[in-house]
């Protein structure tokens, strides 16, 4: 009976729990950029969690009776480095810097949500997905959502010169995002996604040591206040390690289809925690937006779910991403 109900509930219970987590990271990363550098905050979080990230990978291979194989293509080598410096710098410090203009809510909606939609659009393009009415509908409405949430009240986003400015810079995470998906897409049959994470994540971790290094001397980490180092310390422990432990074991008894229903809290948990944390509200425009975008999302993404479920491996190994689905982020 115990082992019953851990099997079917615990998995389903992970996933909610790592959307409330990236939903209350995507606050805390606003808070963060109010006293950090964003380059100098996430090159501190991507080197503190590279040690968890390999012994993590370490213990996946023990596990499995593998050895790890050091000897990648080039070619992979070179994708997986432009891929960990365009989460890095594309993806995070991005995020951190447009969430000062914005709120978590929209950062979740425009910031993410967007993503799969810019996917579909450029597999449409690269005819890697076949136009059916979901894709047609879809796609016009994701965009009409955006600027039904860019036109929104006081409260949300209007045309002025700054909030404008963090809808330009949360658009373009997503179309970094999107492009982020389809390399990524084209590794995760090859690797183990451990492996590829740990990878990507120390690209990423070199992308950002220069910054590091250049803005981030004794004399600025000292002055950084005991919030700003609670602030980086749940980023990286609870929302990227621990996220991304959880993740992926409930991903691993799920299967990618069934998973990929749970990316839809996110706009809803960041919401939620920016409304508790930085008592930010939403204004009508908002909540029609939002709720526009996550039906893009969903009509965009049906027909490969389907064809994702047809194919679905209940094995550990199920963790490949789909391309016009949510791969791993650890960070959200």
């Amino acid at each position: 009976m115990n082992e019953s109900w851990s099997r079917k509930f615990l998995p389903h219970a992970g996933f909610v729990l790592v959307y409330i987590l990236w939903g209350i990271n995507i606050s805390a990363m606003k808070l963060g950029g109010q006293e950090w550098d964003p380059l100098v905050f996430n090159g501190l979080r991507y080197l503190s969690i590279i040690p968890f990230l390999w012994a993590y990978t370490y213990v996946y291979y023990r596990k499995h009776r593998q050895e790890l194989n050091w000897r990648l293509p080039g070619k992979d080598l070179a994708l997986i480095a432009v891929l960990g410096s365009v989460s890095a710098l594309g993806m995070e410090a991005l995020l951190q810097y447009a969430l000062q203009f914005s709120n978590s809510a929209n950062g979740a909606v425009l910031g993410r949500g967007f993503m799969p939609v810019i996917t579909a659009v450029i597999a449409v393009i690269l005819k890697d997905i076949r136009l059916t009415w979901r894709v047609l509908v879809g796609i016009p409405l994701a965009f009409i959502s955006v600027i039904v949430i860019v036109a929104g009240g006081p409260h949300g986003f209007h045309l002025g010169p700054e909030t404008l400015k963090g809808d330009a810079l949360l658009l373009a995470r997503s179309f970094l995002g999107a492009f982020y998906l389809i390399g990524m897409n084209r590794l995760v049959g090859k690797y183990p996604l451990t492996l590829l994470v740990s990878l990507e994540m120390t690209a990423g971790a070199l992308a950002l040591l220069p910054f590091l290094l250049l803005r981030a001397d004794m004399a600025y980490l000292l002055e950084r206040s005991s919030q700003g180092w609670l602030i980086l310390g749940y980023t990286a422990l609870l929302a990227t390690i621990a996220g991304f432990s959880v993740h992926n074991w409930s991903l691993s008894k799920l299967g990618p289809f069934k998973s990929s229903v749970y990316g839809y809290l996110l706009p809803l948990t960041a919401a939620a925690a920016g409304y508790v944390i930085l008592n930010e509200s939403l204004s009508m425009n908002q909540y029609l937006g939002g709720a526009g975008v996550l039906a893009a999302m969903y009509l965009v993404q049906k027909d490969r779910m389907q064809l994702m479920k047809q194919k679905a491996d209940p094995s550990p190994a199920a963790g490949a991403a789909d391309i016009t689905g949510t791969t791993r982020n650890v960070s959200q």
